[in-house]
């Protein structure tokens, strides 16, 4: 092969593994600032406090919960948050295009309870449009929305609620979903979760960056409810939601000893509808990268800057197939044309970016993840690949679609080393 020839098929393979290259340095970046930072229990407790605690008392929040078929748990969820309320606090479901007795067993429980019927707008960004619009009448100054299969901790509403009035932008809680069985991909899909729900947004947070909102464990000082553009059925309303908010200069802050919990999906069906919103959403918004880089660069704003460059990340298991093709790519490259430097380009890029997942499963994921279950990456990854082709060739979800919830519920929240080891 000639030399002109062989440098023009090094370039163009570098070029194709170029977004991999810059993902895996901010995923890189993120991982070590959250190792650097000494991020453990005591000092989440004493940074975060520090930035909630203020002259004012706890505020009155209300607890909104968009809720569709729920009334296998529902009972116990309007229970266990009663445990939470402090005498200003409210909880509020919203029963949205119900069909079983959700509505009455959240009465029942000591929840107020708003129903909706609408076969035309489905979702739950409706039925959040519909629990702000009726807490109009009498406005609380913090709205913690919360799915009705989640678990708070104790100081979690006065922590998250003080530091949303303090900043009056939103707030993000430390949202880990946990195993309840045994099986590998449990495992597996928890450890992407902690990397996505907690290093990462501990990276940021250790730089002064803001984050991403997630969906559940957020509060919303009202006057952020009251500006903020009305919510429909996109498949990541919540990544959507944190998008606009920067651009108003509303980002959000990470307040990891605010903390909520939830199970993990334990059947293959609800695990394949949950993996689908969530990688498609994130997919599909991940297209306003370009946007926040830009406005990032043009109007001198590192907080913008950082959330382009955080959509940047895929998910995980796309994270890693991609990286492995690629690298396969550059090392067949390299043979072929006896140039090498995208491929020691990739190699170095992989052994940090492997770094960083096996020193980030030491430090935040060995007490619930087992060793074993690396093992079972492999094959979680083939998994999630339908995932990815039928996104590809555009025959993904384009509504939200409620995961089927299981009956055994999280396990208690009352320790934050339990959740951030």
């Amino acid at each position: 092969m000639s030399q002109p020839f062989a440098i023009i098929i090094s370039i163009a393979v570098f070029a194709m593994c170029l977004p991999w290259l810059i993902a895996a340095v901010v995923f890189c970046a993120q991982g070590v600032s959250a190792l650097i930072s000494g991020f453990n229990a005591r000092r989440l407790l004493q940074q975060c406090r520090l930035n909630s605690h203020g002259e004012n008392s706890a505020p009155s929040v209300t607890i909104l919960i968009p809720a569709h078929n729920e009334a296998g748990i529902i009972s116990r969820t309007i229970h266990h948050l009663k445990t939470r309320l402090s005498p200003q606090d409210s909880i509020l479901v919203v029963a949205d295009n119900c069909t079983d007795e959700t509505a009455s067993l959240a009465r029942a429980a000591g929840a107020n309870v708003i129903e909706r019927f609408d076969k035309q707008n489905r979702g739950k960004g409706f039925a959040l449009n519909r629990g702000f619009d009726e807490l109009q009448q009498n406005p609380p100054e913090v709205v913690f929305v919360l799915d009705a299969d989640c678990r708070i901790g104790r100081f979690t509403l006065a922590e998250s609620g003080r530091l949303a009035v303090n900043t009056q932008r939103p707030v993000q809680s430390l949202n880990l979903c946990r195993a309840v069985g045994n099986s590998a991909t449990q495992a597996v899909s928890e450890l992407g979760l902690r990397f996505k729900n907690l290093i990462r947004p501990a990276g940021l947070r250790a730089l002064g960056l803001p984050c991403h909102l997630m969906g559940t464990g957020m509060a919303l000082p009202w006057s952020v409810v009251e500006s903020m553009p009305r919510l429909g059925s996109d498949l990541a309303e919540d990544m959507r939601l944190g998008v606009d908010l920067a651009v108003m200069q509303k980002h959000a802050s990470f307040c990891p000893t605010a903390r909520v919990v939830s199970g993990l999906p334990n059947s293959d069906g609800a695990f394949v509808s949950q993996r689908t919103r969530w990688e498609q959403g994130h997919l599909r918004t991940a297209a306003f990268a370009p946007q926040l880089l830009w406005n990032g660069l043009l109007k001198l704003r590192p907080s913008l800057f950082a959330l382009g460059a955080d959509l940047l990340i895929p998910p995980l298991s796309l994270f890693v197939l991609a990286g492995a093709g690629l690298f396969v790519l550059s090392g067949v490259s390299a043979l072929i044309t006896q140039q090498w430097l995208p491929f020691l380009v990739m190699l170095v890029a992989w052994c940090c970016f492997s770094l960083v997942i096996v020193l980030g499963w030491a430090a935040y994921c060995r007490r619930v993840v087992p060793a074993s279950a690396l093992l079972g990456i492999p094959w979680f990854i083939v998994r999630k690949i339908p995932i990815y082709l039928k996104f590809l060739t555009g025959r993904g979800e384009k509504k939200w679609v409620r995961t089927a919830r299981t009956e055994t519920m999280p396990a208690n929240t009352s320790s934050v080393k339990q959740l951030t080891h």
